[in-house]
């Protein structure tokens, strides 16, 4: 089993492209925020509406692509075609999530006051920019760690162990 820590190979004038695709789409959409991450939780952009700390961004991209990931497998055993969009309806907010090819997502929370045929609108038309994007940009594996599923087992049991 191998896991990987990746970093992206983004040039200030790719970061600025993102941002700028981000930042307009939160604007003419009305979303209160819009979060690009990879298929691992990992952020690269965000814009919100309402105050937001970096660590929240990071923890609200965990959970967008924990539930993706659990929705592609899914979608994959019940022999569905390609899962690109899911969307979640709240009391007072909704979710939608997008995959932007090739693997990335695009996490989106909206009121429940905000028209949703308008955020998926323009939420199309920013996935195409945002695809033309990312398919240029290339990621660099920082680290590579070898560890076999035994090994893992043993000191995820460790750290467990120790919250008692």
């Amino acid at each position: 089993m191998e896991l990987d820590i990746v970093q992206y190979d983004l040039d200030e004038a790719t970061k600025n492209r993102l941002e700028n695709v981000i930042k307009n789409f939160v604007s003419k959409s009305g979303s209160m925020l819009a979060v690009l991450c990879d298929d691992a939780g990992r952020v690269l952009s965000y814009d919100s509406r309402v105050p937001l700390e970096e660590y929240k961004s990071e923890f609200i991209t965990s959970i967008v692509s924990g539930i993706f990931g659990a929705s592609l497998e899914m979608s994959k055993l019940l022999e569905l075609e390609e899962l690109d969009l899911i969307q979640f309806e709240g009391k007072t907010l909704n979710v939608i999530i997008k995959h932007i090819k090739p693997r990335f997502l695009l996490g989106v929370l909206v009121k429940k006051t905000t028209s949703i045929g308008t955020v998926r609108l323009f939420l199309k038309e920013a996935s195409v920019e945002l695809e033309e994007i990312l398919k240029e940009m290339k990621s660099i594996p920082q680290k590579t760690i070898k560890i076999d599923v035994e090994t893992l087992e043993e000191k995820l049991r460790e750290i467990i162990g120790g919250i008692e």
